[in-house]
């Protein structure tokens, strides 16, 4: 059985990313397994803080991880890095006395815990002062009725931080925030709501220009070269870019003395379109959600390969750019009608990140229903484009590793 591990972004009133909730799942043709909650949190552990890395390179960022009752008062929490988790107490867990003397234990050795799935109600209230976070799911408590909680027990949850679950709309989060909440959960980020209409800014647009000049039928390369010059960071980056490319594939540790033109010439237009897409999205001084930026980048991947892999239109290539783009108007916060305007792109990849059709929307709509774990609809997207079941998170995993060990670096 091939299991994976889902990561779910968690965000403060700022929309800056402070943590994710790691979730574990099986295999496309397999949703629900024959697997217990307490051998889905044992592999969880065994694969993400015995057997490999917990986030990506230099991710230092706090992981909530679900925890079934016997597993907690059995300590196996506790044998969890104190400074990098938040103990989830899973809804159904008795909040019996065993329970409580376990996280009574487990606070005084400095462990964050919280409650998942909190229904509002007395049933806890023992636990509260020990408890960190508080996850109300907003889709099966109404807003009213978290409001009149926590109105009536101000002083019980004074030491809790309140999370709020399932955040689907930019609405949602704002009325929440208003409520006293400061972390959030869901896929409202996906769904930004544009409150100013604006054209690109200077830099934007050189970008843009740039990352289309590589993308023409007949790339000049005296134009691409004259473009790097204009930006001494993208200058910078593609010297480190191409020396990573050198190494990488020839063992060679230095490409000195080298050109702009000559790195130009020796990547390729195959190389360079990658390159440009890539690092011009890094340039624009004003994105701060890196965890958006990282997704669009994987997205970018993964549509890319699932085309190479069902596809004889060669269209791999304007596959990544729909990936890429996707999430284009989150980065710029700029509709994507508008932006499309701005910038020259090819119209099957307008089409799709338009009007959600066309050959090419299938692989940017296949990456959103994996990243929000609808599998039935998943599975039916990838049996009308040819893909099977199996290949879709065996593709996905490759695009994150991709998108792992790029070697451009997220600058602000």
């Amino acid at each position: 059985m091939y299991s994976f591990v889902a990561r779910q972004a968690i965000f403060d009133k700022q929309l800056n990313t402070v943590g994710y909730e790691l979730l574990f799942r099986n295999s496309m043709d397999n949703r629900f397994p024959d697997m217990s909650a307490e051998q889905a949190t044992t592999q969880l552990i065994e694969e993400q803080f015995l057997s490999a890395p917990v986030g990506r390179k230099s991710d230092n960022s706090t992981v909530y991880v679900n925890f079934p009752y016997q597993l907690l008062v059995e300590g196996l929490a506790e044998t969890l890095p104190i400074n990098r988790v938040v103990i989830e107490i899973l809804e159904n867990a008795e909040p019996d006395i065993k329970l409580l003397e376990t996280v009574k234990r487990m606070h005084t050795l400095g462990f964050r815990i919280a409650l998942d799935d909190f229904e509002p109600g007395n049933q806890w209230e023992a636990f509260m002062p020990y408890v960190n976070v508080i996850k109300f799911d907003i889709r099966r408590s109404p807003r009213e009725k978290i409001s009149d909680y926590i109105l009536a027990n101000r002083e019980l949850l004074r030491h809790a931080v309140f999370l709020a679950e399932k955040v689907e709309t930019y609405e949602e989060f704002e009325t929440f925030k208003k409520l006293g909440f400061h972390l959030f959960q869901g896929y409202f980020f996906s769904k930004p709501v544009v409150t100013r209409r604006n054209k690109l800014a200077q830099n934007r647009a050189f970008a843009l220009k740039l990352m289309q000049e590589v993308n023409v039928e007949s790339p000049n390369l005296n134009k691409i070269e004259d473009l790097l010059k204009r930006d001494v960071s993208l200058s910078f980056k593609i010297m480190r870019y191409a020396q990573n490319i050198l190494y990488n594939t020839r063992g060679i540790s230095g490409f000195r003395n080298q050109s702009l033109r000559d790195i130009v010439v020796y990547l390729g237009i195959g190389e360079m379109r990658r390159f440009v897409l890539v690092a011009c999205l890094t340039s624009f001084e004003d994105v701060t959600n890196t965890e958006i930026y990282y997704l669009s980048l994987i997205r970018a991947k993964f549509c890319e390969l699932v085309a190479a892999r069902t596809s004889t239109n060669n269209i791999a290539n304007d596959a990544f750019m729909v990936g890429l783009f996707s999430l284009l108007d989150v980065i710029l916060g700029l509709p994507l009608e508008e932006l499309m305007a701005q910038i020259a792109v090819s119209p099957e990849v307008a089409r799709a990140l338009e009007a959600n059709s066309g050959e090419l929307y299938p692989y940017v709509q296949l990456a959103r229903l994996y990243e929000q774990r609808m599998w039935d609809e998943a599975s039916d997207v990838a049996h009308e484009i040819g893909l099977p079941n199996s290949a879709i998170s065996e593709l996905m995993n490759q695009a994150a590793k991709w998108a792992d060990e790029l070697p451009i670096t997220i600058s602000h």
